[in-house]
């Protein structure tokens, strides 16, 4: 996919920050980093709020980004956090982040992690298995507390992965089995410290298509309401997850948030959903789609040469700063700044490859780029989520990755 300049201009990052703004992180270039935009992050929030209903509060995916003032930003903004580990919720309430506003996921959470979470009297300790979920009664109890907790299912149904991040429906490490529900509820109403308030399911991750996130929510809500009505179970909490999707190929383009606003409105205009959900509150795990697009990964060209008739770029850095490539097969958008800002003229097929000892360190086989020169500043784009800490930054000992912040 061969982005020109114009098109560039387009992209969200450089929509809100303008290709000149990028000039003095380009001449002090020193080594490879990451440039997050917290205007980016405001229009996703913003862009959130003004099409979906106000009844689903927005808890941050703290996985896809935990930098610390990211966080500080989106608590300013006004939505909750999505913790998965002692850190993840240490950080969030360094952050800002009270406690009311906090939840703890995750299918292998330790003993320290739930007496920590139980001790901060977290709204929910999302539960996904049995054994866990008698741990976190030992815990409460001995801490003469209550906790309130919801109960992640592993559904029968799944929005369709394109690549395989939460896994979908069928066996999954995530969650307790749908049919298993019922004893879980037993268990639960039986423990003098446990507060059964609703259920979790995420069950898909990176969609771009909104008629399946829609269709996801709806079998979410009327799972909620099946257990409701025909359980002892009073909702009064969903956690919905996320798996809201942004573009990284050409043949990608943007969810369209409107029409998933405009059917759920339509959704909720059942007499029996409208009921049901003026006694539940509703939460949506946004992670990548609040910070994915905030950010771009800037590398620079130290050599080119030929291989068998193929264009090759070696950078300085590689997949140990940015590892989701090799991991998961997604090439991310990638342009040449410096090119594009000389208004270079002529175009090649560049295989970018990192400068580690592993045929692995690529970023793209066949990038469509600009005259590409040693020298050149290369950015990675749609690198502000799982980028700088999905990497394996001691992997040959190369010098870390670092972050910066245009506004």
């Amino acid at each position: 996919m061969y982005i020109d300049r114009s098109s560039l201009e387009k992209h969200r990052f450089f929509a809100v920050n303008t290709i000149e703004k990028i000039k003095p992180f380009l001449e002090n270039y020193k080594s490879p980093f990451y440039l997050y935009s917290k205007k980016v992050i405001a229009h996703q929030y913003e862009l959130f709020r003004k099409h979906i209903p106000g009844k689903f509060k927005v808890f941050y995916a703290q996985k896809s980004n935990p930098n610390k003032e990211i966080l500080k930003f989106i608590h300013n903004l006004g939505a909750g956090c999505d913790t998965a580990s002692l850190m993840e919720m240490k950080n969030a309430l360094f952050a800002g982040f009270d406690n009311e506003h906090l939840m703890l996921t995750g299918p292998g959470k330790t003993e320290k992690e739930i007496k920590f979470a139980v001790s901060k009297k977290i709204l929910s300790i999302n539960v996904e298995s049995f054994q866990e979920l008698e741990l976190i009664n030992r815990i409460a109890e001995k801490a003469d507390m209550i906790q309130d907790i919801l109960v992640r299912i592993n559904p029968p149904f799944d929005s369709s992965e394109k690549n395989r991040i939460i896994g979908g429906s069928g066996v999954s490490k995530f969650g307790i089995d749908l049919l298993q529900i019922p004893d879980f509820i037993k268990l639960a109403n039986k423990m003098a410290n446990i507060n059964l308030n609703g259920i979790h399911i995420f069950n898909s991750s990176q969609i771009l298509d909104h008629k399946k996130i829609l269709q996801n929510t709806k079998d979410v809500i009327n799972t909620a309401m099946h257990f409701n009505d025909h359980f002892d179970l009073k909702v009064k909490r969903i956690d919905l997850g996320g798996g809201f999707g942004i573009p990284y190929s050409g043949d990608e383009n943007e969810m369209d948030i409107r029409a998933l606003g405009k059917g759920l409105v339509e959704f909720f205009k059942d007499e029996k959903v409208k009921k049901f959900s003026k006694n539940a509150s509703m939460y949506f795990e946004l992670g990548r789609y609040l910070s994915g697009l905030s950010g771009i990964y800037l590398t620079k060209v130290l050599y080119t040469k030929e291989s068998q008739g193929k264009n090759i770029a070696i950078t300085d850095g590689g997949v140990h700063h940015l590892v989701r490539p090799a991991l998961i097969g997604q090439n991310h958008p990638l342009v040449n700044l410096t090119a594009l800002r000389e208004g270079r003229a002529g175009k090649g097929n560049y295989l970018i490859a990192g400068p580690l000892c592993t045929s692995l360190d690529e970023f793209d086989d066949n990038a469509e780029l600009p005259e590409t020169k040693p020298g050149d500043i290369l950015a990675v784009l749609n690198a502000g989520a799982y980028g700088f800490t999905e990497s394996m930054p001691d992997f040959l000992s190369h010098k870390k990755a670092y972050e910066e912040f245009i506004n």
